[in-house]
């Protein structure tokens, strides 16, 4: 049964396909690779959609292969390979959990192997990994237990690792080359390596020497479809009973560049308003709030980069896009420095993941930001 949920414009999580947009295409293809035992690597930009696509797979999946077990592993607060084991081991317990009411029987080896503790969370009761501190040789072995304890199962599994760049910057050497010995070993699992810093997977998965060289296949996700997107959002506004213009939904989709963080946000926010008829006017008036709501942060942002930097970025908001910001034309027009500081502050704002570039050029990261900025 499809849970129903007071606001249909999700933040975050997965509910069920009533509330996910699109993605037919993406869905199918991570389908036909895990089933032809080709691993995956999922590149987007942040905010894209790319977990909840994973969660949408995973529902969908577990409807045709009922005994696959489907393990997601987000590794972004992660910072060693003790954090990287630690969360590998609570998603083998809530898998676990799901499959077995004595699940705590099966497991209770690996989990004294490891020298770990059994916990629950305190909110929502599920089970937890709690490890102490143990020196690399530790972690590596236990990192070993774990995967040979899913080896030896009987089940497949498809197992997610979310923000896999993060392995990057352990301390621990040569994690990368460990992880992908045991993809290479383990026959009965599957990988979708997933992650938001594009450049840095892409040298992990395309850069000769680096131990997943052409390992897997690349999947970029790209913005959902804007008719598709139109389309789902009437929909929701519709069976709610609420009147709304296709022709404003398309206008504010597009000032929002199709980007599903941003998209969901502003519509979320309209559509918690309750009011029935939604005019221009008021969408809007939500638009202003959303920036106004942020402005405190935006504010100290100022204190995290340079006055040049901050100049920089306020610049690259006005023009929603640059391609040359060494142009002179750019740099004479909004009073920036000579073309070699641009440069240099591109690259920071780039490592700070304050900008992005694609395609067609840099772009402000956060949206929202860059529409504040633009106003300044």
């Amino acid at each position: 049964m499809i849970k129903k949920i007071s606001n249909p414009f999700l933040l975050t999580g997965y509910v069920s396909p009533e509330y996910f947009c699109n993605r037919i295409e993406e869905t199918e293809r991570l389908k036909n690779a895990i089933e032809n035992g080709r691993n995956i690597t999922l590149l987007s930009l942040r905010r894209m959609g790319k977990t909840g696509l994973i969660k949408h797979f995973f529902y969908e999946y577990a409807k045709i292969s009922l005994k696959t077990r489907l393990l997601y592993v987000d590794i972004m607060p992660t910072n060693n390979l003790n954090d990287f084991i630690r969360e590998l081991g609570k998603a083998i317990l809530l898998e676990e959990q799901k499959r077995s009411a004595n699940y705590f029987t099966k497991i209770k080896d690996i989990i004294s192997s490891i020298n770990g503790k059994l916990t629950f969370n305190p909110l929502t009761g599920a089970p937890e990994l709690e490890l102490g501190f143990k020196p690399s040789e530790e972690s590596i072995t236990d990192l070993g237990i774990l995967f040979d304890y899913i080896s030896k199962q009987k089940n497949n599994y498809v197992i997610a690792i979310d923000e896999f760049q993060q392995i990057t910057y352990y301390p621990e050497k040569g994690i990368e080359a460990l992880i992908r010995s045991y993809s290479q070993q383990i026959n009965n699992v599957q990988f979708i390596f997933s992650g938001s810093n594009k450049h840095l997977l892409m040298s992990m998965f395309s850069d000769y020497g680096r131990p997943f060289y052409q390992s897997t296949e690349i999947v970029v996700l790209e913005r959902i479809k804007k008719d598709e997107y139109v389309d789902f959002v009437y929909k929701h506004f519709v069976n709610s009973k609420k009147v709304i213009q296709k022709m404003d939904i398309e206008d504010w989709i597009d000032i929002y560049d199709v980007y599903t963080f941003y998209v969901q946000y502003f519509f979320n926010k309209l559509y918690s308003t309750g009011i029935k008829t939604i005019t221009y006017e008021l969408m809007h008036s939500i638009a202003w709030e959303i920036l106004k709501e942020r402005e405190y942060i935006y504010f100290n942002y100022k204190n995290l980069i340079t006055v040049s930097q901050f100049n920089l970025i306020k610049a690259i908001a006005k023009e929603g896009r640059i391609d040359t910001p060494n142009a002179g034309w750019f740099i004479q027009k909004y009073h920036l420095v000579q073309p070699s500081s641009v440069s240099r502050g591109i690259q920071s704002l780039l490592d700070k993941e304050m900008i992005y570039k694609d395609e067609f050029g840099y772009k402000v990261y956060d949206l929202f930001f860059s529409q504040w900025l633009a106003q300044l």
